[in-house]
């Protein structure tokens, strides 16, 4: 199995972090070959941000992700930037408050969640990032939950934990209840 994954948002919402974390989850806790990569606009916070992801089960013999069968928007720019290079079967994830669809592809499968109205209701806007890779997890199969969970402390202070370990299971939440969906 083979998934190509962009994350994507504003700078300052943590997804080259969460992209970071669903590699290391891939490939240290599941053993998958794994290509991460990243980038973002000039602004430090606001401007455009991408991580890319390929999980694999066999080699990866080109590390770019051209054409991705799964895209995260947690931005309305995001979702201008990227929704074109989506394939025609992907997934499209979106934050249900912040990105507008509109009339998309009718073949591409979306579903929308309110990833940083949970992240609010947690006091912290900052975990929407990790409450959106627990509900990728589930809904894609492209790595388990558990595993996020391992990698989230190579990456985050023990301060921060607690909150990133909650957000995570909020998003895993949102994903088994698949409390908005629509196909567009």
């Amino acid at each position: 199995m083979r998934h190509e994954i962009i994350l994507s948002g504003a700078g300052g919402q943590g997804l080259i972090l969460a992209g970071t974390i669903l590699a290391e989850a891939a490939g240290v806790f599941e053993g998958k070959q794994v290509v991460q990569t990243q980038s973002y606009g000039i602004q430090a916070r606001g401007g455009a941000s991408q991580s890319t992801v390929i999980i694999s089960d066999e080699t990866i013999q080109f590390p770019e992700v051209l054409k991705p069968d799964i895209l995260l928007c947690l931005s309305q720019e995001s979702f201008e930037n990227y929704a074109a290079r989506l394939r025609a079967d992907g997934l499209l994830i979106i934050d249900q408050d912040l990105v507008e669809i509109g009339k998309y592809r009718s073949n591409t499968t979306c579903l929308a969640f309110p990833f940083t109205a949970e992240a609010e209701k947690l006091n912290r806007r900052i975990v929407a990032n990790l409450i959106a890779l627990g509900t990728l997890a589930v809904v894609t199969g492209a790595v388990k939950p558990q595993s996020i969970a391992s990698a989230i402390p190579l990456r985050l202070s023990k301060r921060q934990l607690a909150a990133a370990l909650a957000a995570l299971a909020v998003g895993v939440k949102l994903a088994e209840a698949m409390k908005v969906s629509l196909n567009c």
